[in-house]
């Protein structure tokens, strides 16, 4: 996106300078001249704005952001279109981000993080009594100014009633490290994905990274749907309850609402108990679903009793913002605060390598699983090794082996101990989507169970990343 000269005049207002850069577009710092007051002036990127469904949305979300008066929300004054440019106009916040001061200065103490939680918190509810999901909690869309927090960007939220979390290019709507499980699955997602990302949030907080640090995307992606939450060392044992709970795989697990978890962050920091009953606040297409997702196994939950509650000795600086390719991630709700830097999906050309992310097709997934099976029952493991990714794993009840050659070498050390003769599959079930997962009854020889197949795009290609079965 072509940046807009100094001294131009937009929307009534006049250009200062760059104040950051993000996937939708980029902020300007500005000065409303009705008013003479500053502002920050986000123009959306021209290729969001030549989207006709995206002009509508971003039209209707601006109107109810706008209509949402909380302290901890950072007030929307004008949203319109403008010489064929859309732009949104808020409140000049003077101050950094939290994105920032880790960076700076690596984990923040438990006090001060459980009052930002605390209030970005109270900021979500407004929302979730609105109808809005703001989809894209982090670091960096957390203002600070002095003792107090803003949250940015609702306006540039998605109706929580959507009916997907993935654009139409095939893109998550959400910054990878801090998505909810749900978020990578078809069909919408709550208020609680919201209590989730803020969990990661804290976690980033106490401890200078997000929970689910991983060398790519698909990994980090995984991590979020099957990995249970690590242990925050140094936070001790209550932050840590309040860590797994916010962290639980089912929504119906979390806290019901933003201010729920921020009144539990509170406590444990104090540490005192929560006495307030607890209750859902989100409203309309907010509301939390009824739909509960059906686990191959339970997850298991880490101790943390034995995790010592005094301050932990470790260098400070320990923050990581991992550089990534522009097309890896995207933000739904792109990046309002000065100086902070959102990252684009840039579309490309229809013979290009898509990038991870993208979206697997029923029958590709319903293939892989299909050759899987002959690959076994062949006893081919070469076969089999041109099936999975990299990093691939293998889960089952009792191991885990993680890596294409770990995974290949186990089978094969199975296909010499006990010779196969058949592996059948039935009622095998695929979907599609940016994970695709195939779920059948296998039976091979006296021996059989459930077995999971999770596949995703590795350079353009449907890879099996993960294999999870449950033997009867």
């Amino acid at each position: 996106m072509t940046d807009v000269l100094e001294g131009a005049h937009i929307a009534g207002c006049r250009i200062e300078s760059v104040a950051g850069r993000g996937g939708m577009g980029i902020v300007y710092r500005a000065t409303q001249l009705s008013l003479g007051r500053p502002v920050a002036l986000k123009l959306i990127a021209p290729e969001h704005a030549a989207d006709s469904d995206f002009r509508e949305r971003f039209q209707r979300e601006s109107r109810m952001a706008a209509a949402i008066d909380h302290p901890n929300v950072i007030p929307v004054y004008e949203a319109g279109e403008e010489d064929g440019r859309l732009y949104i106009v808020m409140r000049w916040v003077e101050g950094t981000d939290l994105h920032k001061e880790l960076r700076a200065h690596g984990r923040i103490d438990a006090e001060r993080a459980a009052s930002i939680i605390s209030q970005v918190a109270g900021a979500l509810d407004a929302a979730h009594a609105a109808g809005l999901v703001h989809r894209d909690v982090k670091p960096a869309n957390v203002l600070l100014s002095g003792d107090h927090a803003y949250l940015a960007d609702f306006g540039l939220t998605r109706l929580a009633s959507a009916e997907t979390n993935v654009t139409t290019g095939g893109h998550f709507l959400g910054t990878v490290d801090y998505m909810a499980p749900e978020q990578f699955k078809p069909g919408p997602s709550d208020a609680r994905a919201d209590v989730y990302a803020l969990g990661c949030v804290l976690f980033a907080a106490l401890t200078g990274r997000p929970p689910f640090i991983r060398e790519t995307v698909p990994q980090t992606m995984l991590a979020h749907l099957h990995d249970p939450p690590p242990v925050a060392i140094g936070a001790g044992p209550e932050f840590n309850r309040v860590l797994t709970r916010a962290l639980a795989k089912d929504p119906a697990d979390r806290y019901p609402s933003a201010g729920d978890f921020g009144r539990a962050s509170l406590a444990a920091a104090e540490g005192r108990s929560v006495t307030e009953e607890e209750r859902s606040v989100a409203r309309g297409a907010a509301a939390p679903t009824m739909r509960r997702d059906d686990a191959l196994w339970a997850v298991p939950t880490p101790t943390v009793d034995g995790v010592a509650a005094g301050p932990d000795t470790s260098p400070l600086r320990t923050y990581r913002a991992r550089k990534r390719p522009r097309w890896l991630l995207v933000g739904a709700a792109a990046v309002l605060a000065a100086g902070a830097i959102g990252v684009a999906a840039i579309p490309g050309d229809s013979d290009e390598i898509p990038p991870p992310g993208s979206p697997v097709s029923e029958a590709q997934v319903e293939r892989l699983a299909r050759q899987f099976a002959s690959a076994y029952s062949a006893e081919d493991s070469a076969k089999m090794s041109r099936l999975l990714t990299s990093d691939a794993q293998r889960v089952f009840p009792t191991d885990r082996q993680r890596g294409r050659a770990e995974v290949v070498a186990v089978y094969r050390d199975q296909f010499a101990r006990n010779p196969q003769r058949e592996f059948v599959l039935e009622g095998l079930e695929a979907e599609g989507g940016p994970i695709g997962r195939a779920t059948a009854r296998y039976r091979t020889g006296a021996t059989t169970g459930t077995m999971t197949w999770d596949v995703i795009l590795e350079r353009g290609k449907p890879r099996i990343t993960m294999i999870a079965a449950e033997p009867d």
